[in-house]
């Protein structure tokens, strides 16, 4: 039996079939959309939280400035937490004889948590469309950077421990920091420092160790003498104070290593892309605006596990009568979670000062 939706009365006449879920059957006086609610009957309707569409401009902004938005491998949630099955790899052997792997497998567990944001507005302030959609563009696009720099600064460069909140998952630079003992990895294997050395001199035969150029070799070396390397999976992450570091570094004779491409060309480091990230900088606890020392990761992105539970998304509403301020809220949620699942697959290298 096809379901019937009654039309409002400007529009009498013969009913018409329901629409789909997810049909936009009205508008609110604000704007914002109606939906039919999925999977319910034709008078639900959602007025909830809706998601920001992938091409739009805010998305658009989040991958640009998000590292682990744009190159994490994403795990759709359908729960507060997942599994993902870790592998050690498995032996091959030669012969007519087969024998059982004896890798050691285990898994970890992404959990999901809320990024969230929430402005309001005076109602006289959208009293016309127009200023309505650029008062509503704009802190969009303000929410995308902030919401960018937060999450990577929590997946990236929380020193703490998870806990949830200042420390929503295990970033990056705590992992590879701390030993596990499920893959045999013991703290710092995988870390180095720099301390401001730029020059990669030659005396007497022997290579300045303590120059950039050498600590990103040996940055580099960490995961490609590793199990986890593979050339077209690796990228760098670094802080954009790393850009400066990139073009004073000379050789012996005072010329540029480092040689930027021609316009258009992303950059790269050892002819291995860049992402460049204003999260990726050590903090004690979770901010979009980190001011410790700048790290340049170098990994294996495919080991940089996203949980996707929802979002961007973004919820708006009028003032009630009962609200004591007719201001008009939009909030926004994105619920993400995150996991370097094995330390072998990526290195960190610090700038520090003497």
């Amino acid at each position: 039996m096809t379901t019937r939706l009654t039309v409002p009365e400007w529009q009498v006449g013969t009913p018409v079939d329901a629409p789909t879920p997810g049909t936009i059957i009205g508008v609110r006086a604000d704007g914002t959309v109606i939906r039919l609610f999925a999977g319910a009957d034709a008078t639900t309707i959602i007025d909830n939280w809706i998601p920001i569409e992938y091409d739009s401009e805010v998305v658009q902004r989040v991958l640009m400035d998000s590292a682990v938005e744009k190159y994490g491998r994403p795990y759709p949630m359908r729960s507060a937490t997942k599994e993902i099955p870790r592998s050690a790899g498995i032996t091959v052997s030669v012969g007519t004889t087969y024998s059982d792997d004896s890798s050691t497998n285990d898994k970890v567990t992404l959990t999901a948590r809320r990024f969230v944001s929430r402005f309001q507005v005076d109602e006289d302030d959208l009293a016309d469309a127009s200023s309505r959609m650029d008062v509503i563009a704009t802190k969009a696009n303000d929410w995308a950077i902030s919401y960018a720099d937060t999450f990577d600064n929590a997946c990236l460069g929380v020193s703490a421990a998870e806990n949830g909140t200042t420390a929503p998952f295990t970033s990056m630079y705590k992992a590879l920091r701390t030993s596990d003992s499920g893959v045999s990895y013991t703290a710092d294997d995988n870390y180095l420092t720099w301390d401001d050395d730029l020059y990669a001199t030659i005396a007497s035969s022997v290579f300045d160790t303590g120059s950039l150029y050498a600590k990103l070799s040996a940055t580099f070396k960490k995961v490609e003498t590793g199990k986890f390397w593979s050339l077209a999976d690796s990228l760098v992450i670094a802080a954009p104070g790393w850009r400066d570091a990139l073009r004073l570094t000379v050789d012996g004779q005072g010329r540029p290593i480092f040689i930027s491409g021609t316009a258009g060309t992303p950059d790269t480091l050892f002819n291995v892309p860049i992402q460049w990230s204003r999260g990726c900088k050590v903090s004690g606890s979770l901010t979009g605006s980190p001011t410790g020392a700048d790290l340049l990761f170098f990994c294996n992105r495919m080991y940089l596990a996203k949980g996707v539970r929802s979002g961007p998304e973004t919820r708006t509403d009028l003032p009630r009568a009962q609200d004591d301020s007719d201001n008009y809220a939009v909030k926004f949620r994105s619920r993400r979670g995150f996991k370097l699942t094995h330390p072998n697959a990526a290195a960190v290298l610090e700038r520090v000062t003497d």
